[in-house]
């Protein structure tokens, strides 16, 4: 029994002992969490980016737009007297000169008019005659010399007008073009004003497109153009005209180029892209991967001041190619931030570290 006893008291001891030894040898708590920040090493590091020194270099600024060709002038060639169409000289699609006949009105009783007004007319002529003679003897009032000379007056307008009437009855081109349609045949009696033919002058060619009111400012009278088509045909250009007021729905302005077309190669009606050079302007090319966002919804890039601050800078597109943007809003000379932007905002500090431009 006191064996048992004594052996449950050395157990005892053992335990407590084994208990009690980690306050004995361990630390205070407060003391190892105080001695952490030291055995740390110091101040935590800024983050690193990647840097590349960029020097702007010349772009020239192209805007493209998209347009329809049309004619330079085109007319709906009408009858200039009442007639009967008796021959269609020219037929559908034919190149016709200036002037050249196209139709023929019949002619009717104008060549009889006209030998009456020219009898008239020698009949005026001789009484205006006798009546100057006789008031150079005062024997003829001035009233009535003045009759004389109004009646033979009005007799020339007659026999003016039955002439130009009977031009009227070749109707001819107003201009050299192509006879896109015709709206007459033999034996239509045609009263004046109606439709003939429909002719179109293709020897130069108009082609309208929209601009935005950001870049309508940047266009001039006399800028020139290329015009590119989808069959890979070119045409030189200039801008003629530029619309003083926008589209009420579109908020865009009209452009419209002009170009020649000597062998009538290009119809109209075709589409055309419109090339607008407005000039070399100074800027980066830089790979789209760089761009990012404010926090106002901003496009532009980060890049680095002297002391490796970061800094946000807004940028703008001036071209675009194969190779990379071309971006204008930037310094001459830049510190652009390659590796790393996504992680680091405008203000913060960086450690720099030099890539391959």
């Amino acid at each position: 029994m006191k064996k048992s006893v004594l052996v449950a008291l050395v157990l005892m001891l053992i335990v407590g002992l084994w208990i009690g030894s980690g306050f004995l040898s361990g630390s205070d708590p407060a003391q190892s969490e105080q001695s952490t920040p030291a055995a740390s090493g110091g101040s935590v590091q800024p983050p690193s980016v990647q840097v590349a020194t960029l020097k702007a270099g010349s772009v020239a600024q192209v805007l493209h737009l998209m347009g329809v060709t049309a004619p330079k002038r085109q007319v709906r060639v009408p009858a200039q007297t009442k007639g009967t169409i008796v021959a269609l000289t020219a037929q559908t699609g034919a190149l016709v000169d200036e002037g050249q006949l196209l139709a023929r009105i019949d002619i009717g009783d104008r060549n009889a008019r006209l030998r009456e007004v020219q009898a008239l007319l020698a009949q005026r002529q001789a009484e205006y005659q006798a009546a100057i003679q006789l008031s150079k003897k005062n024997l003829q009032s001035a009233t009535e010399l003045t009759r004389t000379q109004t009646l033979l007056d009005s007799a020339k307008a007659s026999l003016e007008a039955i002439r130009l009437d009977i031009r009227r009855t070749q109707v001819r081109a107003p201009f050299a073009g192509v006879v896109e349609q015709r709206f007459a045949q033999v034996g239509d009696y045609m009263d004046i004003g109606q439709s003939v033919f429909r002719l179109l002058d293709l020897s130069k060619l108009k082609v309208r497109g929209q601009i935005s009111e950001r870049d309508v400012s940047r266009v001039r009278l006399g800028m020139p153009t290329e015009l590119t088509f989808v069959d890979g045909q070119r045409l030189q250009g200039k801008v003629t005209f530029i619309s003083r007021a926008s589209d009420s729905a579109t908020r865009t302005f009209l452009v419209e180029v002009t170009a020649d077309n000597p062998d009538l190669s290009i119809l109209a009606g075709m589409t055309a892209k419109i090339r607008l050079n407005l000039g070399d302007r100074r800027g980066h090319r830089l790979s789209p991967a760089v761009l990012t966002l404010d926090d106002e919804g901003r496009v532009g890039v980060k890049i680095i001041d002297g002391s490796a601050t970061v800094r946000f800078v807004p940028v703008e597109l001036i071209a675009d190619s194969p190779e990379g943007m071309w971006l204008g809003g930037l310094p001459e000379i830049v510190e652009l931030i390659t590796v790393g932007h996504e992680f680091v905002s405008a203000g913060q500090q960086v450690t720099v570290s030099r890539g391959v431009q």
